[in-house]
């Protein structure tokens, strides 16, 4: 594919950002351990960065000891990106029942191999309610037989705003989300029924339409949440970096993949990386069952604090790939942890656990 795969983090909403890109989605669809893992020491090499023309890339047989200006991975695990959010707002109104709620879906929308329906649900009884804690979904054939439908919880496009007391008049939200990277997707299966029944958390259900939304490759739900008392998206600035990703063309499920990444700086002013940086990087791949490895690590900023004025600094990555992971061409992506970037993604092939 040659769409950038850009991270997200799954509490936030709106923004399509994926690193997280890839939410772990079933009927069968799991995330694989996020645990990093280390198989061996980071060189002590230090690095200089390069300006544009020096060598950058350097063959990636002996990551122990990176060489031609290529700066050491370091084993230092850091938690994944988290937008900050507001204090929690009151959740205690009586539930919102069926015969409370006004139903409507929204137009679908897609990110990175991601699809997702959004619902709303507006209060119009004349008292203020709630939508808190997990629904329930199924989906209902043509016949009326109701199937019920394993599901993830958490969805890639994030929840739609925060838990709330919902005034009369005023609307929560849900994402149905799926996706269409996995296998059997891409060979043309599909799975999907005319109708979709939300169980309520309080109890009652409400039925809506689909669409023909397909979840050959899992659902996911969010939680319920209100717009309107969502924090306002701070947008910021892009990063001037560029990401350019240097792999093998293959990797084996149970050992770590071993990559660099290449920062450039085109501007005509060194870049500090002061914070040091965090970046995210993520595998994904199966047929039936979609695994999402994605894990969160510090750039070693010990060999270099600045990206030079229109130079670049290569980094050794690891991605330690979990041996469930399944075999088959996949996503795979990198970016610096935050909204600004820079990320990049390449072409990757999983071998069995063994190959």
């Amino acid at each position: 594919m040659g769409d950038v795969m850009v991270p997200r983090s799954v509490s936030r909403s709106g923004r399509l950002i994926a690193l997280l890109a890839l939410a772990s989605l079933a009927t069968a669809c799991v995330a694989a351990p996020a645990s990093p893992a280390s198989s061996s020491e980071p060189s002590d090499t230090d690095a200089a960065p390069t300006k544009p023309g020096g060598s950058v890339l350097a063959s990636l047989t002996a990551p122990s000891s990176p060489t031609n200006g290529i700066i050491a991975w370091v084993d230092r695990p850091v938690a994944p990106f988290v937008e900050p959010t507001a204090q929690p707002l009151p959740t205690d109104a009586r539930p919102c029942g069926s015969s409370d709620l006004s139903v409507r879906v929204g137009q679908w929308g897609a990110g990175m191999g991601n699809i997702n329906l959004p619902v709303t649900f507006m209060n119009h009884s004349d008292s203020t309610c709630v939508l808190v804690g997990e629904p329930s979904l199924g989906g209902l054939r043509s016949d009326g037989a109701l199937v019920l439908l394993e599901v993830t919880v958490g969805s890639y496009f994030g929840d739609p705003g925060p838990p709330a007391n919902i005034a009369s008049g005023q609307v929560a939200a849900l994402n149905i989300s799926g996706a269409d990277g996995c296998s059997a997707a891409q060979s043309g299966k599909r799975q999907s029924y005319p109708k979709f029944r939300i169980g309520l958390p309080g109890g009652g259900s409400v039925d809506i339409v689909t669409g023909g939304f397909d979840i050959t490759c899992g659902v996911s739900l969010s939680a319920f949440g209100v717009p309107a008392d969502a924090v306002a998206a701070v947008i910021a600035p892009q990063s001037p970096l560029t990401a350019q990703i240097d792999a093998p063309a293959t990797a084996v499920a149970g050992r770590p993949l071993v990559f660099t990444v290449t920062l450039t700086n085109p501007t005509d002013a060194d870049f500090r990386l002061n914070p040091c940086p965090a970046y995210t990087e993520f595998v994904g791949t199966g047929s039936t069952k979609w695994v999402a490895t994605v894990l969160n690590y510090e750039l070693n900023c010990d060999a270099t604090t600045t990206i030079p004025a229109g130079g670049s600094v290569t980094f050794e990555m690891h991605l330690a790939l979990p041996v469930d992971q399944p075999a088959g061409s996949g996503k795979f992506g990198w970016g610096l942890q935050g909204d600004s970037g820079p990320w990049a993604n390449a072409q990757l092939e999983i071998l069995p656990a063994g190959g």
